[in-house]
Formats: structure tokens, sequence, C-alpha cells
């Protein structure tokens, strides 16, 4: 078993006490485990958490394994997490519907302990596979910050969390001021040097696991802080700019300070479905972009912050 696989998280769904003990003795040496006792549950874990595999009774209370599969199959934000259905009745009939509507497996709880744990593991060995892709192909090469196709995912699923779970999300917008100037007159390689330190500081900044960082394009960074209002990501600013100001890193001679700066727009939010003062994600990040321009204006080496729309 890899690393990778060690941090993957299995979601069991069952409302027997004595089904959840068995599954989760067998698979906890090996996954982080979650366990919802019925399909409600279940959906909001999925939704709010970082699942890798639903393991899910075909039967479970409330919305049943095969309507659970049908919703996680149904929406974009989910359709990737593979759900394997459970029950102690197989039946081909069932297991032709169940594998119809997208379960990637169906497993008869009277198998034997050994025969469930390997087909779970092979599943998210699957996973484990798809995720290093994944993580490869949504890492800026220079800096290794996520990139903006994994930025636009992350914020579409921030926010849709963000309205569901009725708390502030946070966009700092960050731009490395008179760049251009420190490429024309250090060359492309100090530029690349200068980006990967600044992504570094970036990325040190972050308070929460869920808070993410991404290099937006060019000199462009952006900070997304999850549970943050304007206070707190105005305090992030701060140091952030504190900290890139007093690495003192050699500015060109025409730039408006002696060493390398940003520039921060920032913007925080509780994002509602009745309001249609922002009506997607991207809303967020335009306002933040806004505010970038106006700490620019206002001479650099500073943040312009609202809450405002």
């Amino acid at each position: 078993m890899t690393v990778f696989q060690q941090n993957l998280t299995l979601l069991i769904v069952d409302d027997d006490v004595v089904n959840i003990s068995t599954l989760t003795s067998l698979f906890a040496q090996l996954f982080n485990i979650e366990v919802a006792h019925d399909g409600k549950a279940a959906l909001q874990s999925i939704l709010l958490k970082d699942i890798d595999l639903v393991l899910s009774k075909v039967d479970a209370p409330m919305i049943n394994g095969q309507e659970l599969c049908t919703f996680v199959k149904d929406n974009r934000l989910t359709s990737h997490i593979p759900i394997v259905l459970l029950t102690q009745n197989a039946t081909p009939d069932e297991e032709e519907a169940c594998l119809s509507i997208g379960a990637i497996d169906y497993i008869d709880l009277n198998a034997r302990p050994k025969t469930i744990l390997f087909r779970i593991k092979n599943h998210m060995n699957m996973v484990a596979q798809q995720k290093r892709l994944a993580q490869v192909s949504c890492t800026d090469g220079l800096t290794g910050l996520a990139n903006r196709m994994q930025l636009d995912t992350m914020l579409n699923k921030e926010w849709y969390a963000a309205v569901r779970g009725n708390h502030s999300v946070a966009i700092l917008l960050i731009d490395i001021d008179n760049f251009k100037l420190f490429n024309d007159e250090f060359g492309h390689l100090e530029g690349d040097k200068c980006l990967k330190t600044v992504a570094s500081i970036i990325a040190k900044s972050k308070r929460r696991e869920r808070d993410f960082a991404a290099r937006y394009g060019g000199e462009e960074f952006v900070l997304l802080l999850p549970f943050t209002d304007l206070e707190g990501a105005i305090q992030v600013a701060d140091s952030l700019i504190s900290k890139i100001r007093n690495r003192n890193i050699k500015a060109a001679k025409d730039a408006h300070f002696p060493m390398v700066t940003i520039s921060v727009g920032i913007t925080a939010y509780v994002p509602k479905h009745n309001k249609g003062i922002i009506k997607n994600p991207i809303d967020l990040l335009n306002c933040a972009d806004k505010h970038l321009f106006k700490a620019k204006q206002n001479g650099r080496n500073r943040y312009s912050a609202s809450e405002e729309f």
C-alpha cells in the first residue's frame, strides 16, 4: 500500500451497527473512515468532505443506495467519486440495476471479509492512480501551486459549499508589482526564481487545511480562504505583503520600491441562493480583481478590500 493510498477516505453508509463495526475494522488500518447512518447524512458528507469512495448499503434509510448513487453521478462536482453498493440479499436483477446507474461494484455482504477487502483495495488503487494523474495535470509546473484549471474547480466547490453551509468565503488576488520591469532587467531565469519564492510564501500562508493557493497566470496568484470573513482575509493579506517585502528581493531600478512587493485585491462574501448580487463564483473573483486594480492605482505594496459588489 502506498502513502498516497493511506490518505484516501472511505465513506461507509449503513444503519446496522454490526455491519458498521465489521466494515470499519476491516478498513481502518488502510484508509480514513467516515460513517453515515443514512443516505441523507451520506450526501452531506459527500458534498462537504473529501470523500474518495462510497461504500453504501443498497437499502440505506431516507435515501437508499441507488438514489444516492444517482445523485452523486448526476452532480458534476461529485460524479468522479466511485460508489460501491452492498447488500445481504444479492440478486442478478438488483446487481444489473445498480451497475446500470453508475455503481462501480455490487458486493454481497455474505462474501468472505477478505474478498470484500481486496475488492475495495483494488478500487482504491484506481482512485489513488487517478489522483496522482490529476495532481500532475492540475499543478503549475514552475511554482508547484495549483494551476488555473484546478482553481476553477475549487472555486466552484467552495462557493457551493458556502451556499449550503451559510458561511463566508474569501479570495485574495495577488500580483507582483512591476514584474515586467524585473524580468527586463534581471532576465527570465531570475524572474522564475522570484515567482517561485513568492509562490512559496503564499503557500505557507495557508492557515486551514481547506485554504487553497493557485497560480492565476503570469505573476498573479490566488489564495482561496473558505470559512473566512473580510477581517480574516485582510489579516492574511497584510501578513503576506510584509513577508514578501521583508524578503528583500532586489527590484528593478525603475520599480516603485527598492525591493519586490505585491498588491492584493480582497473580497469576502456569504453566498446565498436568494440574492442576485452574485450569480456565480466567478463574480467573487472579478470583485477581487477590481480591488487589485485599486491597490495598484493607490500606489502598490498594499491591499484594497470590501464586501460590496
